[in-house]
């Protein structure tokens, strides 16, 4: 990839895991001047008042935070549709997909609340895990108080939806890794073809499994890189 632009987003930070969310950060900083990403925070879990300061320091750094999900886990899968993304790639992470509207709706409420409650500063975007919104429909993102809902397709904001390609990383399976790769190239072509930015996700361990080297190699390349309200900002696309 050269000279794209790239909104790039860090996934799952938690409290299990925000030491090496960090050390990425810094990675990021000192190896590929990237100074600026969005974070997806996961709230609904045991977060000490150490690691709500340092979401807070890392805030104050000019990285932005998002809403992700709940707890980023499912206490059920109840559907076949379920279990077939299951298996093929949310495994037990896509909390939305078997929580009926009124429950999803309640889940993406109290995400948003929460960051206010920890005085933190209030996410515009929100991204469910697995980019799996459930029964969620544009109608509901145009009444929650979040500005941004990622999908695997694209960014829905202000009743507008913006298609952009994605990258992903997360892959330690060679089935997985097969699937990625295509997905990943197909991305990068359309994004190529049509002029489009596209989307770089990075999750905690991605450096540590089999695509590492083709992260490395995408966040070398000659591009710009974007948090997410940056860029939308920067195209006067949010106020």
């Amino acid at each position: 990839m050269k000279n794209n632009d790239i909104l790039i987003s860090i996934h799952d930070v938690m409290p299990s895991n925000i030491n090496k969310i960090e050390t990425i950060l810094k990675t990021l900083q000192k190896n590929h001047n990237i100074n600026y990403v969005t974070l997806l925070v996961v709230p609904g879990l045991q977060w000490t008042e150490s690691e709500l300061n340092q979401l807070q320091s890392l805030s104050k750094q000019g990285h932005e935070l998002a809403g992700h999900g709940w707890v980023h886990k499912v206490s059920k899968i109840k559907t076949f549709y379920h279990k077939l993304h299951s298996l093929i790639l949310s495994r037990d992470v896509a909390e939305h997909l078997s929580l009926s509207k009124k429950d999803c709706i309640n889940l993406v409420e109290n995400c948003f609340n929460w960051f206010d409650k920890h005085l933190l500063p209030k996410p515009q975007l929100y991204v469910p895990p697995s980019w799996a919104i459930g029964k969620l429909n544009r109608k509901d993102f145009n009444t929650s108080n979040f500005s941004m809902f990622e999908t695997l397709k694209g960014i829905y904001f202000n009743d507008n939806f913006l298609s952009l390609p994605l990258l992903g990383y997360e892959v330690d399976t060679t089935l997985r890794k097969i699937a990625v790769l295509f997905s990943n190239f197909l991305n990068k072509k359309i994004s190529t073809i049509f002029k489009k930015p596209i989307r770089l996700s990075i999750h905690p361990n991605d450096l540590e499994l089999l695509l590492a080297k083709n992260l490395l190699k995408d966040l070398n390349s000659k591009s710009t890189f974007w948090s997410y309200e940056n860029y939308f900002k920067s195209k006067k696309l949010l106020k």
